[in-house]
């Protein structure tokens, strides 16, 4: 396995789509059949993250992060420590 810019690359020889590999290129603004692939790989990788992260919001799971009220209150702490 190569790496190439850091990233593994695996060389392969598949049969494309062409029609579908020309409207991904229109879509993603690539140019190449390779950088296609690569960003429709990236593009299908991300959708899938914010889909499951669009689920656990919906099941109203802890996200770790402060809640609006959180993030007020740190805000005004900060505020009031300032010198002045």
């Amino acid at each position: 396995m190569a790496t190439t810019e850091g990233r593994k690359i695996h060389r392969t020889t598949i049969d494309l789509d062409v029609e579908a590999l020309e409207d991904a290129k229109a879509l993603l603004g690539t140019t190449g059949y390779r950088d296609t692939v690569d960003a429709a790989l990236r593009e299908v990788v991300r959708i899938a993250k914010l889909r499951r992260l669009a689920d656990r919001i919906r099941r109203g799971e802890d996200l770790g992060f402060p809640s609006p009220e959180e993030l007020h209150q740190i805000r005004h702490e900060r505020i009031d420590r300032l010198p002045g």
